[in-house]
């Protein structure tokens, strides 16, 4: 049993993505490709199904969340995943062009427009974390 996700099969070594795609289709070709790239991802279509996730025990490496859900904004989403401990990295997702102003103090890590460059998606994630992690 994977203790970030109780729910996940024992895949050593793989980082976890909550991915929140309200876009079917684009969700599960995100999905496919991180995999592809040796992520673990968990996708979910809505703010309310990412919050719960996060609730009930599932703890990601990253969260990657869209910035308009139909039924949250990702950065409320951003929030429920700032009071995990510690902290998962988090990257907004937009198609929209928006000033989303100090994005730091929200606690996210990266802005990513949509399409995705995934290749850069992929390098950042693979970043190592620097100095100690942020933690409200």
């Amino acid at each position: 049993m994977n203790p970030r996700d109780p729910d996940a099969q024992d895949r050593p070594g793989r980082p976890l993505v909550l991915l929140v795609e309200d876009n079917d289709s684009i969700g599960r070709s995100m999905a496919k490709l991180l995999e592809a790239y040796d992520f673990e991802v968990i996708l979910v279509t809505t703010g309310a199904e990412a919050v719960a996730a996060m609730r009930s025990g599932t703890h990601p490496d990253f969260v990657l969340t869209d910035l308009r859900l139909p039924d949250l904004d990702g950065r409320e989403v951003v929030l429920a995943a700032r009071q995990l401990d510690p902290p998962p990295r988090v990257a907004l997702i937009s198609g929209w062009d928006v000033d989303l102003g100090d994005t730091a103090a929200w606690g996210i890590e990266w802005f990513f427009p949509k399409p995705l460059n995934v290749p850069d998606l992929v390098a950042k994630l693979r970043t190592p974390r620097r100095g100690p992690e942020p933690h409200d």
